[in-house]
């Protein structure tokens, strides 16, 4: 519910919303924050009263998130409030219920529905850290091309934190048009979208990532504004009754470049489904034994000595040799996009992985078999 109802007037000192805006501006806002923290500030929303909307944001430090929720308030102050205790007070409160905030010096009264609780505010607002201000052009993205881009490489971002350049989605321009890459060594996706992209290259962090997704729409015909201060390598981000403003990863990104291979006119090939993957057993707790797709014989080949198990699988193929990859990676890209066509010109060559979207590629490293 996006309209307040007519029936919520404003009183002074007094914040009216619904539960369910105020339910939806919490837990987005509420991404970014750390599950642990240190600095009590860092494990609380701030919330600013406005004209006819609240202003509730979250922030790591790295990243400050900032969500716009419908609201009646008049001369109320702005306060902080952990990001736990918000959520659990409406978890459990029906959409249209209505919330009533109060605040008596430093007690804040909340009426949701029935339920009537009181807080004392023990963290002054003006603890809460200023985001920094970005400076720049912004481009207007399509949120729809933002969420694809987002969607087709984020499986490939690294987890390992000594490669922290890894950690995240390198931003860059292609012929004027923007593309993310991710890597995690072992496998890399790239995606290349029509949207307009003036910037330099930058790493928009993982966690980041997933805050920022988490607010995109797939499909929608919105547009997101995004702008890019390389000297300070920090980026903001801005979209339909939210705004983002983070600091990207300071470290250069590997030239992707120099491992996607140059297709050749007669590959060695083989043709996977999701459903073949899943046929195809696999003893280890983490679905990482190789598989070994033979391709003169048109078979995928699973053998796991500890348990004695070999397993053969016909399959769709050509080549004169063959080539292992580790099956969780296979698997994870075929849970992403279906059908995989696997090309390859020997065993100890990466592979180009095509999919059914021509705009992307996806480059696996091979492993002994």
């Amino acid at each position: 519910m996006g309209v307040m109802q007519s029936d919520i007037t404003a009183e002074a000192g007094v914040i009216r919303c619904l539960v369910a805006d105020l339910r939806n501006a919490v837990a987005a806002a509420a991404t970014v924050i750390e599950r642990r923290n240190t600095i009590p500030v860092l494990g609380c929303l701030h919330i600013v009263p406005g004209k006819g909307e609240l202003m509730i944001s979250g922030t790591n430090l790295d990243a400050w998130l900032t969500v716009r929720c419908p609201a009646r308030a008049a001369q109320a102050e702005p306060f902080c409030m952990p990001a736990p205790v918000l959520k659990a007070l409406l978890s459990g409160a029906a959409l249209e219920d209505e919330v009533t905030i109060r605040r008596e010096k430093d007690v804040l009264t909340f009426e949701i529905g029935p339920v009537t609780a009181r807080l004392r505010d023990l963290i002054p607002a003006a603890d809460w850290p200023t985001p920094p201000q970005v400076e720049g052009v912004p481009v207007q993205v399509g949120e729809a091309a933002l969420v694809k881009l987002i969607d087709s490489v984020r499986f490939a971002i690294s987890t390992e934190e000594t490669r922290y350049y890894l950690n995240g989605i390198f931003l860059t321009g292609i012929n004027g048009r923007l593309a993310g890459v991710a890597t995690d060594g072992h496998t890399l996706a790239r995606y290349c979208s029509a949207e307009p992209w003036d910037f330099p290259g930058v790493i928009f962090p993982r966690t980041t990532v997933a805050a920022l997704r988490w607010r995109l729409v797939p499909g929608c015909n919105r547009t997101v504004s995004i702008a890019v201060e390389a000297p300070a390598n920090r980026m903001s981000i801005a979209g339909d009754g939210w705004s983002m403003v983070c600091k990207a990863i300071d470290g250069t990104f590997p030239d992707y470049g120099r491992v996607i291979p140059a297709r050749v006119d007669d590959p060695g090939y083989a043709i996977l489904s999701r459903e073949t993957l899943l046929r195809l057993p696999d003893p280890a707790s983490d679905g990482s034994r190789a598989i070994k797709l033979d391709l003169e014989n048109a078979k995928a080949l699973v053998r796991d000595v500890l348990f004695s198990l070999d397993v053969a699988m016909p399959i769709e193929a050509h080549g004169r040799f063959s080539i292992g990859f580790n099956g969780k990676y296979l698997r994870q890209i075929a849970r992403a996009f279906g059908t995989l066509r696997i090309e390859a010109t020997s065993p100890g060559d990466a592979a180009h992985i095509l999919t059914d979207d021509p705009d992307l590629t996806v480059v696996l490293m091979p492993m002994r078999v």
